[in-house]
């Protein structure tokens, strides 16, 4: 990361929710100008590539409020406070698909929306997949479907603009090229 002649001079939190913060932040340059910021403070999240062993993955479909959309996606979640990355991945996607997995590798990390939210990815492809017996209730809010879907249908899915969610492009192209067609 690059060094940093931007300095925060204040914050002040506008709306405080179950997940996310809103702040209002102002911000000193070296010129000597101001400006003002809206930040989003969000904990670190975790998306999961998971995948069979014949490579297909398991797709979720769900529908999201902000864009007023049910989309395809791969599982995801938000870290509990003081929960371990790993561990969210374990229980999002035991919550979201009904499966567990027992390889799990830690591909990457990154920022989904560094121009407005704080909210860090760690990404993970899963294999060794196993269906529960039992499936765990999802969150009151989700109403989610898995769709089991070949590797090559997926990367299709997303040529074809019918995957839209960026956390997921960005999931499926890195895990499927470095991770499940590659080692």
């Amino acid at each position: 990361m690059g060094e940093v002649s931007v300095r925060r001079v204040r914050s002040k939190i506008i709306y405080r929710g179950r997940v996310a913060t809103l702040s209002l932040d102002t911000y000193h340059k070296p010129s000597g100008d101001f400006y003002i910021r809206e930040t989003i403070q969000h904990p670190v999240s975790v998306v999961i590539l998971p995948v069979l062993n014949d490579s297909r993955v398991l797709l979720i479909r769900q529908f999201r409020h902000a864009v007023n959309s049910i989309i395809y996606e791969i599982p995801a979640g938000t870290t509990e406070p003081g929960e371990p990355a790993l561990a969210c991945a374990k229980r999002e996607l035991a919550e979201e698909t009904g499966y567990t997995a027992s390889r799990w590798k830690r591909l990457c990390e990154f920022y989904p929306a560094p121009g407005i939210s704080t909210e860090r990815m760690a990404l993970y492809v899963a294999k060794g997949l196993k269906k529960l017996e039992k499936r765990i209730p999802m969150d009151k809010d989700e109403q989610i479907t898995v769709h089991i879907t070949p590797a090559q249908k997926v990367l299709q899915m997303i040529r074809k603009n019918q995957i839209v969610d960026a956390k997921s492009i960005i999931g499926v192209l890195w895990g499927l090229d470095r991770i499940c067609w590659s080692g």
